[in-house]
């Protein structure tokens, strides 16, 4: 009955490590496909805000502002570039509401390093006033750019300037400004992270939960017959 049992017990275990070894592998495989698609959306956003970058030394109104250039790309053409915000409108500055706009941007931005996502579809991503029509993003501790909020956003948080969806460039407000609303927190990336991960560990945890059951029952089927086998010596 010792071997038996041994025998059994030693079954069970390599059935649950098997069981167990394949679920943390299934889980292994989906977390790695889930921090490659981070990793790509990641590296794709900062491409986009890192199109251009400078200091920001002047500040014309709440929405429209000067950049001394330190990255430029193609569509950069001098030193000191004016960057219009891409779909904000601030009220005009010869009023009250415009004035605290152009204080609200001065007291932000200036002297400031921001990273701008320069529009693709316009000419030379420019507005017929031959300012760059941007979405711009401020500068972290360690000079990295800000993903959330951008600048645009900021100024329409702040009360400072309204959304204006121009169809002339290539941006959606919807798609940063809807970004850290309650109401549209599940995004598809966020939802991986949110609702992927623990599905896959509920998952695994079930399977491994089911994998030791069935083998205890197993183990008792095996203990019973072995007492019914020696009631009948």
């Amino acid at each position: 009955m010792g071997t038996s049992l041994g025998e059994g017990v030693y079954r069970v275990k390599c059935e649950c490590m098997g069981l167990r070894n394949t679920s943390l592998s299934a889980l292994l495989l989906s977390l790695l496909f889930l921090f490659i698609i981070l990793l790509f959306h990641s590296a794709a956003a900062l491409a986009a805000q890192d199109e251009a970058y400078g200091v920001v030394t002047n500040v014309v109104s709440g929405d429209t502002f000067d950049v001394t250039m330190e990255k430029a790309d193609y569509r950069v053409v001098y030193t000191v570039e004016r960057i219009h915000l891409a779909d904000v409108e601030s009220p005009d500055t010869k009023t009250a509401a415009g004035s605290s706009a152009r204080d609200f941007t001065f007291a932000v931005l200036l002297n400031k390093r921001v990273y701008l996502d320069i529009d693709d579809t316009s000419d030379r991503g420019r507005d017929s006033l031959g300012r760059l029509v941007c979405v711009a993003y401020l500068t972290g501790i360690y000079g990295q750019p800000l993903s959330e909020p951008n600048f645009n956003r900021m100024l329409v948080d702040s009360g400072h300037g309204s959304l204006k969806n121009a169809t002339d460039n290539e941006f959606n407000p919807s798609d940063w400004y809807s970004r850290g609303n309650s109401k549209t927190s599940s995004e598809p990336l966020q939802g991986l992270q949110k609702d992927l991960l623990p599905s896959l560990q509920d998952s695994a945890g079930k399977e491994l939960d089911r994998a030791a059951k069935e083998g205890w029952d197993w183990l008792k089927g095996q203990i019973a017959a072995q007492f019914t086998l020696m009631l009948k010596l």
